[in-house]
């Protein structure tokens, strides 16, 4: 039974996001006082917590927006005007829904975290068990602060309860990186290797390592990222060795390249509490989806740069994108869909395409938020950037053979490394919400000619300005204490 089936009372995670500002007069009623008393209770409170990371802000919906359609991967020709907006860097409305959901699910998960970590120390409980659960809370508010870091920069940073009268200040990105490592820091020795199957899904040793070195990696700390990273290399992780296995929900899910997921599930289990993904939805094909956002004609030619050793296409294609050779598009051939003729891009990763019918709202596919393929190029870029490209290219070689692409040359140099390090972050892990990471790692956003010559929408792009969100003014005008982003 998968953990996302087994998560206990997962709707009253709605109620301990806000149960300290409530004047509770129901005797029955669950409140701090009385709730966090059991190892029941901080099961409940940390799988509440694991649902939030379903929101539509978090993982649920609007993440493939401000991390792969806002990037060069994507465009967005959504009648919605303001969704399309949005992803041509001219927002004028800051609480517009995207920017709103994105902010407003992040703090509600993370307060979620903040009253396991704060509560569940003081339940007389299992000691490991204690530890575990709050390492598990840890390792989630490190992830999502981590998003909001890369997204907006400057936030406020809260790790205690609040009380209704708080108005937090906005805390810099050093501030926010400190307290990320250290979160992450306390949770690697808490949390197990694995679990059982009926708790898989839930944040492991490995996990943890896996983004406290992303986390050190994205500050350019190469030599700390190196050795952080190291481990999970070792860990008993692997490559899956089809790459489009990773993207399905019936079947292979929680495999070995999985290092964490979301656990999301289809509309069955909405009672419950668990929902399902809206990527493709919002994303896929136009007909059986909404196709909001679109792969950019130069994404997909990237694709088609080096053939496999036996004369082939790049297999992340045709995993990745639906395109005029695609066979099948939601049970219909490509041509009888969209007409001969037809050079329409759409996305196909995540799509429930082996189901008869339109896309549901509610796809059973788990995120994946890291996957084994990731720790292997970040350890390679880490080890790059820190002056060893001989060192960083059986990590590359590792994910250009699963594609079956020829191994690299051994006399390759650094330079040349970073650009193939890049090049295959970009097939590998498209509407995985990586691209905007990179393009802020390697101070590609600086590039506007080139990044204008792969997406249109970068022409609206303005420096010192579009490389974070908007602060949502419904947040700003609330807290005096947190200051709008600059140019904004």
């Amino acid at each position: 039974m998968r953990f996302r089936r087994i998560l206990p009372t997962l709707l009253f995670g709605a109620l301990l996001a806000g149960c300290n500002d409530l004047d509770l007069t129901n005797p029955n009623q669950p409140s701090t006082e009385t709730f966090w008393q059991t190892d029941d209770d901080a099961l409940a409170g940390i799988n509440a917590t694991y649902n939030g990371l379903m929101q539509n802000g978090v993982y649920g919906r609007w993440q493939s927006f401000a991390f792969d359609i806002r990037s060069d991967i994507g465009f967005s020709p959504s009648p919605w005007a303001d969704l399309a907006n949005f992803n041509k860097f001219t927002l004028t409305d800051y609480n517009f829904e995207v920017n709103r959901e994105v902010w407003q699910h992040h703090y509600q998960a993370i307060a979620r975290a903040n009253q396991v970590i704060t509560y569940v120390p003081d339940i007389d409980m299992d000691a490991a068990l204690r530890d575990r659960v709050v390492g598990e809370a840890k390792f989630i508010r490190a992830l999502l602060y981590f998003n909001l870091l890369n997204l907006y920069e400057n936030v406020p940073l809260i790790t205690t309860v609040l009380l209704p009268e708080d108005r937090p200040a906005t805390a810099s990105p050093a501030q926010l990186y400190t307290q990320i490592e250290k979160d992450l820091t306390e949770a690697i020795p808490v949390l197990p290797g694995s679990y059982d199957n009926a708790n898989r899904g839930r944040a492991t040793k490995g996990a943890a390592q896996a983004l406290l070195g992303k986390v050190q990696l994205q500050q350019r700390k190469w030599a700390d990222a190196a050795t952080t990273l190291a481990p999970v290399i070792t860990a008993g992780y692997d490559l899956m060795p089809d790459y489009a296995e990773n993207f399905r929900g019936d079947r292979n899910e929680n495999n070995v390249e999985s290092v964490f997921e979301v656990q999301f599930g289809d509309r069955t289990l909405l009672a419950s509490g668990v929902r399902g993904l809206n990527i493709a939805k919002m994303n896929g094909p136009c007909g059986p989806t909404y196709c909001d956002g679109r792969p950019t004609r130069w994404y997909y030619d990237q694709f088609l740069l080096e053939p496999t050793v036996g004369g082939g296409v790049d297999p992340r294609l045709d995993a990745t994108i639906f395109h005029p050779g695609s066979t099948d598009v939601y049970g219909r051939t490509y041509v009888d869909r969209y007409g001969a003729g037809s050079t329409e891009l759409f996305f196909k990763k995540w799509g429930e395409y082996y189901i008869p019918g339109d896309q549901d709202w509610d796809a059973a596919i788990n995120f994946r938020v890291i996957r084994f393929a990731d720790v292997l190029l970040m350890r390679a870029e880490a080890l790059n950037e820190g002056g060893s490209p001989g060192t960083a290219r059986p990590l590359v070689d590792r994910v250009r053979q699963r594609a079956g692409l020829a191994p690299l040359p051994l006399s390759i140099n650094q330079a040349q490394m970073r650009a193939e390090i890049l090049h295959q972050r970009l097939l590998e892990f498209g509407m995985e919400a990586q691209r905007w990471l990179d393009l802020k790692r390697q101070n590609l956003l600086a590039d506007l000619t080139t990044l204008k010559s792969h997406d249109a929408e970068f022409n609206f792009f303005v420096s010192n300005k579009s490389e974070r969100l908007p602060i949502p003014q419904s947040e700003v005008n609330l807290n005096p204490n947190v200051v709008q982003n600059i140019n904004w």
